[in-house]
């Protein structure tokens, strides 16, 4: 019987977080009074609070004069749950916060077309790359994220 074969590493400092989230949790914390707006608040930060598509998506639900109990609004907020979830897993060897990741256009000059997600650091900020997706009742996300240590996965 022939011994077994060495198992290499991971040759490259990459990690993939991923993350699905139910549309219909996050509607029912956007339809509670109380806590609607205080959970958009702790996930999303004020810096993307910000931005142009998400004051169109919150409107006037966010600055208390509309009923927070849209699809619309939970599938986006789901979406971008989902998303800084997988940058979390992403990014272990981080101990990052949810307003650390601020998911926004790669171009920001463009209002759509693919998204990031930026990991704010003491020294310099670090771009990863994030994909979601919706379906039906679900929002997924995928996040790649960089070790700029350079340190590959090493399981031992």
């Amino acid at each position: 019987m022939k011994p077994p074969k060495p198992i290499l590493p991971f040759p490259f400092p990459l990690y993939v977080g991923t993350d699905i989230c139910r549309v219909s949790r996050i509607l029912s914390l956007l339809t509670n009074p109380t806590r609607g707006r205080r959970f958009v608040d702790r996930v999303l930060s004020p810096e993307e609070r910000a931005l142009s598509r998400v004051r169109r998506v919150l409107g006037e639900r966010y600055h208390g004069t509309g009923p927070w109990g849209d699809l619309k609004t939970a599938e986006f907020i789901a979406g971008r749950f989902a998303a800084k979830e997988a940058a979390f897993k992403a990014h272990p060897f981080r101990r990052l916060t949810w307003h650390d990741i601020v998911i926004r256009p790669a171009d920001e000059s463009e209002e759509s077309g693919p998204i990031v997600a930026v990991i704010r650091g003491e020294e310099a900020d670090q771009m990863s790359m994030v994909s979601i997706s919706h379906d039906g009742d679900y929002a997924t996300a995928v996040c790649l994220g960089f070790n700029p240590m350079n340190q590959a996965y090493d399981t031992t």
